[in-house]
Formats: structure tokens, C-alpha cells, sequence
């Protein structure tokens, strides 16, 4: 098993399949680091794996594996105040901005027009499923290794300027969302947790974020326009 730590979470993971070996490998702690704290651990066996191919036979065992293993961590993400977004987080200036939106919206599309717009001074943090998680100093997003089809994400940890909840439109618009709206979007983009003792965990921490972080609605096309249009809205919660 590897010592792991993602999200600032210690723990344990056992992973052997390609695309675990290539995305875990930046979150890698050595054996005997002084301050590695393992508070968990994730195995599947080979039983669990063909169990859960034979029931996705599109999927191949090392597809399984990525999915399962991102799938136990983000359950466990819960108990340590944080909770996954299914969206694509790009980071400008050292601010990560959000976008979540149904599959084969455009939320990759987007944020990939902003590292085109903003060039150097931009990065992927996690492509698909950033970690939020409250601290002490707020919240912040983390890259993890489970990062959709893509492997793009930096084991990193970014103060978080806004989550964008996108639709496709002819037209660019940006607004607030109410909270129950957010919430509605938000609970549609993320992992549920199963016991009621986790549920809770879940709608405190999702509290909190709704009450740190501005959350928008935005109806957009393909275009730097666009870009433009979500960035001079969004940074207005980071401008002093």
C-alpha cells in the first residue's frame, strides 16, 4: 500500500493498474516521513473490482480501479470537513474559480478558454473533481488525483473565489445564486454520502461554503468573451 496524502488527508491506498500508478504519483509521501499520519486506509480487492466491471462492462479493470478508489476517497472526505464538486477549477492569480455544470455542458471547454486568455498566469488545479475542504484559514480547493478523463490536476492548495454553475447560451450572463438555488445545483454535482452521521457532516460543510464562497449561475458560449464575462463578475469577492 502507498502512504497518500491528498487534500492535506493522511491515509493509505493500495493501487497497482496504470492510471492509479501515473495520478497518485505526485501525491506520494515516503515511507518514514516524520509528519505522515495515516488516519484511514482503501483496499479492493480483485473480487470487488471484477464485481463492479461485471456490472459496467464497458470499463476495463484499471478503469475500475481509478473510479473506485476516487469514489472511497471522496466518502471519506466528508468526515474531515470537505466535500467533492464535479466541476473543472481553474486557478488565476492564485484563486481557484469553479465550474460545475451536467456532463457534456462545457465546463472543461471554459476553463481551457481561460488558460488561453490568461496564458501563463493560469493553471488546471483538478479538471473534474476538485476537493473542498473548510479550514481554520476558510475554503479551499485541492487538486486530487482523480481528475476525470484528463490527467490534469497539481497536488495544491488554492483559495477559491467562486463556483460557476454554467448552461450553454447564445448570449454570456452571469448572477448570484439564492441559496436554495445553490444548493439544488451543488447536491446535483457531488457525492452523497449513505449514513445519516455523514449526511450531516455533509450539510455543515455545505453550509459553510455557501455562506464563504459567492456561487453563480452563468449562461454561456464558446468564446474569450465568456472568459471575461465570468472573471470580471467572479473576482469581485476577492478584490479589497
Amino acid at each position: 500500500m502507498y502512504n497518500m496524502r491528498v487534500a492535506d488527508i493522511d491515509f493509505k491506498l493500495e493501487y497497482k493498474y496504470p492510471t492509479m500508478l501515473k495520478q497518485a504519483a505526485a501525491y506520494v509521501v515516503e515511507d518514514g516521513a516524520e509528519n505522515f499520519k495515516p488516519t484511514f486506509g482503501i483496499f479492493l480487492n480483485k473480487s470487488s473490482l471484477e464485481e463492479f466491471q461485471a456490472e459496467n462492462p464497458h470499463l476495463t479493470i484499471n478503469d475500475c480501479e481509478y473510479l473506485l478508489t476516487g469514489a472511497a476517497f471522496y466518502e471519506k472526505l466528508v468526515e474531515f470537513r470537505g466535500i467533492m464538486l464535479h466541476s473543472s477549477a481553474v486557478v488565476v492569480d492564485g484563486y481557484a474559480y469553479l465550474f460545475s455544470a451536467a456532463s457534456g455542458t462545457g465546463k472543461s471547454t471554459h476553463t481551457g478558454l481561460w488558460l488561453d486568455y490568461f496564458g501563463d498566469r493560469a493553471y488546471i488545479l483538478n479538471d473534474d473533481k476538485p476537493a473542498l475542504r473548510m479550514t481554520e484559514n476558510g475554503i479551499y480547493a485541492y487538486g486530487t488525483p482523480w481528475s476525470g478523463k484528463t490527467d490534469l490536476n497539481r497536488n495544491l492548495k488554492v483559495p477559491i473565489a467562486g463556483i460557476c454553475f454554467i448552461e450553454r447560451s447564445e448570449e454570456n450572463h452571469i448572477r448570484k445564486a439564492g441559496t436554495f438555488e445553490a444548493f439544488g445545483r451543488f447536491y446535483e454535482q457531488t457525492i452523497r454520502p449513505e449514513s445519516e452521521e455523514n449526511m450531516a457532516m455533509f450539510m455543515e460543510t455545505a453550509n459553510d461554503i455557501f455562506s464563504s464562497v459567492p456561487i453563480y449561475i452563468m449562461g454561456c458560449n464558446i468564446s474569450h468573451e465568456a472568459v471575461e464575462t465570468s472573471y470580471n463578475e467572479m473576482r469581485k469577492g476577492i478584490i479589497k
